[in-house]
């Protein structure tokens, strides 16, 4: 049955989400923004309100709380991190050294678009409550496991050498975050010159 808002030419429920989601997406993005230039705990709503042009009672409309918007900047990571593991081409590579080239250029990439977003899920994800920030590491476990699962692979075809593949995805995963958390001191790179270290550091460590 349809709405008297819709029957008098009012927004569709579709339409009306397509409209909320836009709203959330720029709170998030502005609010992750000041989250990195003045740390979480030093950013109120009020100033979301201004940042975003969203009076202070209607941006409780879209967000909860400021824990939520840090939650939501953290999924804003996530989801192109498990988009690379989902990419057919990518996946479908039989080379193991192969595919581990091509995550770990995706995920460059990634890092280079969602730097201050990375820099925050360092920094500032221990501001979590408890619940959000068990679903947050459980999300960062998963990435590490499937970098791990390339790694395996690697070692049973005999491409790899490694003592301990799970130890060695963990620090694969933080030297993905290298330019985020060190992008201070590697202005002299270019964005490609930066992506060709990593890559030729990390494969230069466990290739057989």
């Amino acid at each position: 049955m349809r709405t008297k808002k819709e029957i008098d030419g009012g927004p569709t429920s579709a339409e009306k989400s397509s409209v909320f989601q836009k709203r959330r997406t720029q709170i998030i993005k502005k609010a992750a923004k000041l989250f990195a230039k003045k740390g979480y705990a030093q950013t109120s709503m009020r100033e979301i309100s201004k940042a975003t042009g969203i009076d202070l009672s209607n941006l409780y409309y879209f967000i909860e709380s400021k824990e939520e918007i840090l939650f939501r900047v953290f999924e804003m990571i996530h989801r192109p991190e498990s988009s690379v593991f989902e990419n057919k081409a990518i996946m479908a590579l039989e080379d193991p050294a192969e595919q581990l080239r091509a995550v770990i250029r995706e995920m460059m990439h990634f890092s280079f678009r969602y730097k201050d977003e990375v820099l925050l899920l360092y920094r500032e994800s221990k501001q979590l409550p408890k619940k959000l920030l068990k679903e947050i590491l459980a999300r960062e476990s998963g990435f590490i496991r499937q970098i791990e699962a390339i790694l395996r692979k690697g070692l049973e075809k005999k491409a790899f050498a490694m003592e301990d593949p799970a130890f060695t995805a963990g620090m694969i995963a933080y030297e993905l975050s290298l330019f985020p958390l060190r992008s201070w001191n590697l202005k002299h790179f270019s964005k490609e010159e930066l992506i060709q270290r990593v890559e030729s550091h990390i494969m230069g460590a466990i290739l057989a």
